[in-house]
């Protein structure tokens, strides 16, 4: 028991020397920081729509492309279907996602 007393006054004075921040301090700038959310919210919903719009039009323009894996994937059967129409759907992903890297800079 007397133990347990010497535990406990001891975990009384860590608890004592622990500092919490200066919320008054802080609360300023956490608000801040919450208030852009929506902004930033906002710009990325801007920018995914853009680059929606660029990929519908990239996609028409590789239209013949596209047809072409799609009969080359019709014609196989088995594994080296399942390859191709995987290797087909990585390579579109890879096509539109790296759209911006095609674009030329207007200068």
């Amino acid at each position: 028991m007397i133990m347990m007393d010497k535990l406990i006054s001891q975990a009384k004075n860590l608890i004592g020397k622990i500092k919490l921040p200066n919320f008054k301090a802080v609360l300023p700038k956490v608000l801040t920081m919450v208030g852009k959310v929506p902004m930033l919210a906002l710009k990325a919903l801007k920018g995914f729509l853009v680059w929606l719009g660029k990929a519908i039009k990239e996609s028409i323009a590789q239209v013949w492309t596209l047809l072409g894996f799609f009969i080359a994937w019709l014609t196989l059967t088995g594994t080296a279907q399942q390859i191709v129409g995987i290797a087909t759907v990585l390579a579109t992903i890879l096509w539109l996602v790296t759209i911006p890297l095609r674009e030329e800079k207007e200068e």
